[in-house]
């Protein structure tokens, strides 16, 4: 996936609770790509139909009986991005957070399950976790939208329903 600008959505924690996915199909716009960082894994195929594109996610801790994995890499316009659902991060500390990232040579990490948005970037390393879909603990529902440049820079955008 290297060559062309792209937007792509961040959601996590939607713990089968999907009623937000008609308020971001309103809000949002076309997409190229969705990542769903866990506790959810039912939902993909309804947000993947909903929102028109292609939804690439893990299991999270609450996600029984699923094919979905617990960790997925890709690589997205040259770039390692890694994702999990983020209860075995060291996700209390965001300096351990982003020694997971370099020491691993990701240089994106997406997480959920903390249900609370962050955002952490250092010497082109992003760390991000956008929150909970369905069931924040930090306010309002959230998501991410990432953007790519089709050079590898990426741009991440933190939004609330």
């Amino acid at each position: 996936m290297r060559g062309r600008i792209m937007r792509i959505l961040i959601i996590s924690d939607s713990h089968g609770r999907t009623e937000n996915i008609e308020i971001l199909k309103k809000k949002i716009g076309k997409l190229d790509l969705i990542l769903h960082c866990g506790d959810g894994s039912s939902d993909f195929d309804y947000i993947g139909d909903r929102l028109g594109c292609r939804v690439h996610g893990v299991s999270g801790n609450c996600d029984f009986f699923t094919r979905e994995p617990s960790v997925l890499n890709l690589d997205i316009e040259g770039k390692r991005v890694h994702i999990e659902h983020g209860n075995r991060l060291p996700y209390f500390s965001d300096r351990e957070l982003m020694d997971f990232a370099v020491g691993n040579g990701y240089d994106v990490v997406l997480f959920g399950h903390t249900h609370v948005q962050k955002l952490l970037q250092k010497d082109g390393v992003w760390v991000a976790n956008p929150g909970s879909i369905s069931r924040p603990r930090d306010g309002l529902p959230s998501y991410m939208i990432m953007e790519t440049d089709g050079k590898g820079n990426f741009k991440f955008h933190k939004e609330r329903i």
